[in-house]
């Protein structure tokens, strides 16, 4: 076979099972190859890790060259990494202020520090670095000071108390992992300047100094709680008292349009929900794995301009208040919570993402368009249950249904055949799903206008039968739906002895 027959994509593809040590010696082989390994296309999506695990002299052949035309290198600190070779290649190449390398990772693993340190010290020089991740497990006593007119977006997690001082002043998106207070001070000396933050809290006894920060440019907030869930919490007086007095933090979040917060454990509690009733202009918001008591119900309804809301994992606690939101267009929920909607309120509905923990699964179509009835996207995921044959008797009555999407789970394999003809649906995906392939024998009678068909990652079963002489392949689907993108990446049929693709 010549490979040079094939279109430049098509080699990319291949040159990406290849480690870079083989691709540079690929790239000897013709002007064509080389170019391509080396173009700016190529290495954009490429990313130089250097790492000697089996130790052998990895970084040998790793020259300035190299270096210099990476677009995103990972460097993980080790005693092979710590060599006179390493060190040299980097210092020529970072501090020659040719190095073309836009992101840049630093994972320090053990206590070699001297090509972290180096890396760091010249990071000023770094004149397109717009990205920068840090990771150290363990203390670094001369802490870390980092200094960039052009870094955009820096992610730090430290596991051992380190002071990190930042001089960036185009940043505008911070992901923070927060085990101790040094953390908390970084962010309110750059709260400011944010757009985008995401903090994960590791200790439970910083969240309410989040409170004192102030986030006049913030748009996007993403807050999540992992601390020990068999310890119980409480907020300190003294925070509360904090809490309860309209400060700096109240004052600036009023132009946030994103709210994630995901409290693994059940720790956040209600008065740190309240503290975001300042933010009026919300558009969307995540709440994930709170009780949805009539204080949380009352919070969400007062985002009037809520488009988005997702409550993942939440229980519903009571009935006795709805959630009315005139301008939401995309929800998450689960079967739960689906009673907690008012009909007449949420006709500006077009996005569901439902999960369903329930073994009668018959008649939750039939609930979903009677509060939804305007949807236009459906995606039913992670059901705990095989979807059963029946599920799908009322789809016609989402009438206005133009994509169906189901992830994650088992499906029956007479669910189409049981389910009316849907003439408006255009889209139809199937992923990590098992069942048996003849739910594919109904798809181009019921879905006669389908113009995208997925099948993704999916274990389709052949159930040898008796009477059965010819079971429906991919190639035979396509045949019968000639108008129809038909997509099978990663999907099998499979029987007892073989398997057809």
């Amino acid at each position: 076979m010549n490979l040079n027959l094939f279109p430049n994509e098509v080699l990319c593809c291949i040159f990406d099972y290849l480690p870079w040590k083989d691709r540079q010696r690929v790239s000897l082989v013709c002007s064509r190859w080389n170019s391509i390994i080396n173009s700016n296309h190529y290495l954009r999506r490429q990313k130089l890790v250097l790492y000697n695990y089996n130790k052998a002299k990895f970084f040998s052949g790793v020259g300035v060259e190299l270096l210099n035309r990476q677009h995103a290198i990972e460097f993980n600190s080790n005693a092979m990494l710590d060599t006179e070779e390493l060190l040299d290649t980097i210092d020529r190449s970072l501090s020659s202020g040719a190095a073309m390398v836009k992101s840049l990772s630093l994972l320090l693993r053990s206590e070699h520090k001297l090509a972290f340190g180096l890396v760091v010290a010249n990071i000023p020089k770094l004149t397109y670095l717009t990205e920068l991740n840090i990771s150290a497990n363990e203390a670094l006593t001369n802490g870390v000071h980092i200094d960039s007119a052009c870094l955009e977006k820096i992610n730090i997690s430290f596991y051992q108390n380190s002071l990190c001082k930042l001089n960036t002043p185009r940043l505008h998106t911070l992901h923070l992992t927060v085990r101790y207070r040094s953390e908390m001070n970084l962010l309110s000396t750059i709260s400011s300047q944010l757009i985008e933050l995401k903090v994960s809290f590791i200790s439970k006894d910083h969240v309410a100094q989040l409170f004192d920060c102030d986030f006049s440019s913030l748009k996007e907030l993403d807050i999540s709680l992992k601390n020990d869930k068999y310890i119980m919490y409480s907020v300190s007086p003294v925070h509360k008292r904090r809490l309860d007095r309209k400060g700096v933090f109240a004052e600036t979040i009023v132009g946030l349009e994103t709210l994630r917060i995901i409290d693994f454990c059940n720790i956040f509690e209600n008065d740190f929900l309240r503290m975001f009733t300042y933010a009026k202009s919300l558009k969307a918001l995540t709440i994930n794995n709170f009780k949805l008591v009539n204080e949380v119900k009352e919070l969400i309804n007062g985002f009037e301009n809520l488009s988005y809301l997702n409550l993942e994992g939440c229980q519903r606690m009571d009935e006795t208040k709805k959630l009315t939101l005139p301008s939401l267009q995309t929800l998450v929920i689960s079967y739960k919570q689906l009673s907690l909607f008012s009909v007449s309120q949420l006709s500006t509905l077009r996005t569901l993402y439902y999960f369903n923990t329930a073994k009668d699964q018959t008649h939750f179509i039939r609930q979903i368009a009677q509060v939804f009835a305007n949807l236009t996207f459906l995606c039913l995921q992670n059901f705990d249950n095989e979807l059963d044959s029946n599920a799908f008797r009322n789809l016609n009555l989402l009438s206005k249904l133009r994509v169906l999407v189901i992830k994650n789970m088992s499906v029956s394999s007479q669910i189409f055949a049981n389910c009316p003809m849907i003439p408006h649906l255009e889209r139809l995906v199937t992923e990590t799903i098992v069942t048996e392939v003849s739910i594919l024998d109904a798809i181009p009678a019921k879905f006669p206008s389908l113009q995208t068909f997925v099948i993704k990652d999916c274990f389709l079963y052949l159930i040898p039968k008796e009477s059965a002489k010819f079971y429906t392949t991919f190639d035979e689907l396509r045949r019968q739906m000639p108008y129809c993108r038909i997509s099978t990446k990663e999907s099998t049929i499979f029987n007892n002895n073989a398997k057809h693709s």
